[in-house]
């Protein structure tokens, strides 16, 4: 199964409307299951997620537009029903109620209250394994 983790994402887009926050990430840390024998997790990035907030309430820091809470997720917060929740699993369809908080690296930020959360790969997703050692 495919993780993500949301600190140290890059959102490419933030969409939303009255009811929806969709953000949609160029790269987001991730580990997947090793090949063949060897099922240990293999940790890298994932491109091109959407992760998709419904039944949603979007809250901006002051002075911060829309369009300015994109680039490098420096801190990132999910709640779901008041439980932290740091990997997680793509695809996701859950409900539930989340509570989610971003500090982006350029100093913007903002809350999301929603009931309803998707995470799916877009169809050229593609995984980069991770050099680090």
């Amino acid at each position: 199964m495919i993780h993500i983790e949301l600190e140290e994402a890059q959102i490419a887009r933030l969409r939303y409307d009255a009811k929806t926050v969709e953000l949609v990430l160029s790269s987001a840390p991730s580990s997947q299951p090793g090949a063949a024998a060897d099922s240990r997790p293999v940790a890298g990035f994932r491109s091109d997620i959407v992760l998709r907030l419904e039944a949603a309430a979007c809250q901006f820091d002051p002075g911060c537009r829309p369009g300015e809470c994109v680039g490098a997720v420096q801190a990132a917060r999910l709640q779901r029903d008041g439980q932290t929740v740091r990997r997680l699993p793509v695809p996701a369809d859950w409900s539930g109620a989340f509570a989610l908080e971003l500090e982006m690296k350029n100093g913007t930020g903002l809350r999301v209250h929603a009931s309803r959360l998707r995470l799916d790969l877009q169809s050229d997703s593609r995984f980069t394994e991770s050099m680090t050692c």
